[in-house]
């Protein structure tokens, strides 16, 4: 059998070599003397490959990189080079399934002749479910491909290692439709522990792992190694015939998981499974098939499962925070999220932390988990748990307190007031559908007044506005005139009133900009550094990317139970605990009745302090000149009036504050 090569990119140089891109980089630009980086043999879609064989040696003769590189190491950090004739896709196909047969039998392919790795492909898989088809539809380059598999198995120690990686490094590399989606594994992790404590909760014996989704196998499998110590649970999967369905399948048979088909009907949608099954849905939107979902699809696809299923049926979904949590941003997003909520099921409802999506660090994810609505309970008794994790991180400990959270949801009203919430809370579950606002936002069961919003859900409700700044030319800033603001004030690097902008020039200058009323709270986030500043006189002007925060009075009811003091002291807080995301920063409301008396209070004490702030300010200039005088003569101690110890022009507190 030839070999037709192997090839590493960059990436997987530093893979095998177990260092950070960059340095396989540095590598390149400062060859140890006499022995340069290889060059590279190819460019294959803008990047550079390197023959893998002389990446190894040079490797080993240098000794550069962080572990010892055996040549049989290579093949499972290498890509097989494109054999003529066979896209990539067929030949991720090809190998897994010329893996999942090894694993299944046994056997050394590399020692039958062609027919007879044909005619074990069909005895494994009659029903051409899995991999027959694939492994045919290698042709000529079958011999050169059985070849490399068993390389992959010997460099992983076994088939289904060496299966699992291969699809791994295919989700990096971006070869397949799998990357879209492809979850980190914390996330996947987390949806495995809450499927096995929902199947615990429930009771199950024999439980049934279903993604009705043409999904990537990913939580199924993990889920099912989850609960592998207790039991083997049964995984069903749609009966699909997509390069992404039959992959799962080959996963599944290598990792010898009992496999049954989901019953579904001519249209394709899931039939209902029969009530006490032990069945738990696991499902991941957007899918593998339809990447690129609206939010409104995706609840539409959770909306329609749940119809589909028995009453005691139990869901995990784990997908974007924009379409199970956040806000709706459209009308239709509204409307197929309202159908879930409506239905009386959804349990409970986490935001996630973000870098949890391979392909978008950025993003944020959110979980939910359904169960059969509380029957016994009276509607407006109901609750649902919610938690916001966006700034947490899902170590071992914080998974297993959130797990222990959500599963709190499913149980009876007891069980769910009565446990000790770390992460989580229960809200009302009637109050998460009127309003077109975040799930997480919520206010707890019983929670009158004191409650935490953030800024964003805030903004939404018109209690108050979030202005952008104004971007001003440096040359328009002048020592004096109309003050201005910018990030470096409000973080301390720059004095207040040190910049400001000509009154007559600039209205004409820059039309669109607006001034700080009194009582803005002025704001500025970033990884600079977050900070808030209350604006008590007005007519200011905020320098992008600072942003004023302003509080709206509604002709109706009134002004919202928000203080400009409270906003900032809470903004600054968030920013201590590194949220630098200004919709993400929790502000507290302020009881109606105590709104008014807590803001003429603190405009005492602000200034009160102003005053303490320019006293000192003097006592600091009368030093400075006591000292000048002294060395120069102008005078001596004993000529120098003593300050007076308290002014009586000094702003005061009221009798009684402190």
């Amino acid at each position: 059998m030839t070999d037709t090569g192997l090839q590493m990119t960059m990436s997987d140089v530093a893979r095998l070599a177990d260092v950070s891109r960059p340095v396989v980089t540095m590598w390149r630009k400062r060859p140890l003397p006499g022995d340069d980086f290889p060059a590279p043999i190819t460019t294959v879609a803008g990047r550079e490959r390197f023959d893998a064989l002389e990446i190894a040696a040079y490797l080993r003769r240098t000794g550069r990189g962080n572990v010892t590189v055996d040549p049989e190491d290579v093949a499972a950090h290498a890509t097989l080079a494109q054999v003529e004739g066979v896209p990539p896709t067929t030949l991720v196909a090809g190998l897994t399934s010329l893996l999942a047969i090894t694993s299944l039998t046994g056997a050394m392919l590399s020692e039958l002749p062609v027919r007879e790795v044909l005619a074990l492909a069909a005895e494994v898989d009659p029903g051409d479910d899995a991999l027959a088809r694939e492994v045919r539809g290698l042709g000529a380059a079958l011999p050169t491909l059985v070849a490399h598999a068993e390389r992959l198995a010997d460099a992983s120690y076994s088939a289904r290692a060496a299966f699992d990686l291969l699809v791994a490094q295919q989700v990096q590399r971006g070869l397949t439709g799998l990357t879209p989606i492809a979850l980190r594994t914390p996330a996947i992790d987390l949806v495995a522990r809450v499927a096995r404590a929902v199947v615990a909760e429930a009771g199950w014996q024999s439980p049934c792992l279903v993604d009705p989704t043409d999904g990537n196998g990913d939580l199924l499998v993990a889920t099912a190694e989850a609960m592998a110590a207790v039991q083997v649970p049964t995984v069903s999967t749609v009966p699909r015939d997509t390069w992404t369905a039959r992959l799962v399948r080959r996963r599944l048979l290598v990792h010898d998981l009992p496999h049954e088909p989901v019953t579904v009907d001519d249209g394709g949608d899931v039939v209902a499974t029969p009530a006490g099954d032990g069945r738990v849905h696991v499902v991941q939107v957007p899918t593998a098939v339809q990447a690129r979902m609206t939010d409104a699809d995706m609840l539409d696809l959770v909306g329609d499962l749940l119809v589909q299923l028995a009453d005691d049926s139990r869901v995990v979904v784990i997908g974007p925070a924009s379409a199970l949590t956040d806000a709706p941003s459209t009308v239709e997003a509204d409307r197929a999220r309202d159908a879930v909520l409506r239905g009386g099921r959804l349990r409970a409802a986490v935001r996630l932390p973000a870098k949890l999506v391979v392909a978008a660090p950025r993003q944020h994810l959110a979980l939910w988990v359904l169960g059969p609505a509380p029957g016994r309970v009276p509607i407006a008794e109901r609750t649902t748990v919610v938690g916001d994790l966006s700034d947490a991180v899902l170590d071992g400990d914080a998974a297993d307190d959130l797990v222990t959270d959500v599963i709190a949801g499913l149980g009876d009203p007891a069980t769910t007031r009565g446990h000790a919430y770390r992460f989580c809370r229960p809200v009302e579950t009637r109050r998460l559908i009127p309003e077109r606002r975040s799930l997480v936002a919520i206010p707890s069961v019983g929670a009158a007044s004191g409650v935490t919003r953030t800024l964003a859900d805030l903004h939404d409700a018109r209690q108050c506005r979030v202005l952008r700044g104004t971007r001003v030319h440096p040359d328009d800033l002048v020592p004096t005139g109309r003050t201005v603001v910018g990030p470096e004030e409000l973080r301390g690097e720059r004095p207040f009133g040190s910049r400001a902008v000509d009154p007559l020039s600039f209205p004409s200058d820059y039309p669109s900009a607006q001034y700080t009323e009194p009582g803005d709270v002025v704001v500025c986030g970033g990884q600079q550094g977050v900070a808030a500043w209350v604006d008590r006189e007005g007519g200011s002007v905020v320098l992008s990317p600072a942003r004023p925060v302003r509080i709206v009075v509604d002709p109706d009811h009134g002004a919202p139970p928000l203080v400009p003091d409270v906003i900032a002291a809470d903004v600054i807080a968030a920013g201590a605990r590194g949220v630098t995301d200004w919709k993400r920063w929790p502000i507290r409301t302020v009881p109606k009745e105590h709104c008014a008396a807590l803001a003429d209070e603190l405009d005492r004490r602000a200034a009160h302090r102003a005053a303490l702030l320019a006293e000192l300010a003097r006592h600091d200039a009368g030093t400075t000149t006591l000292i000048d005088d002294v060395i120069a003569g102008r005078s001596t101690i004993e000529t120098i009036p003593l300050p007076v110890e308290r002014r009586r022009d000094i702003a005061t507190p009221p009798e009684g504050t402190h």
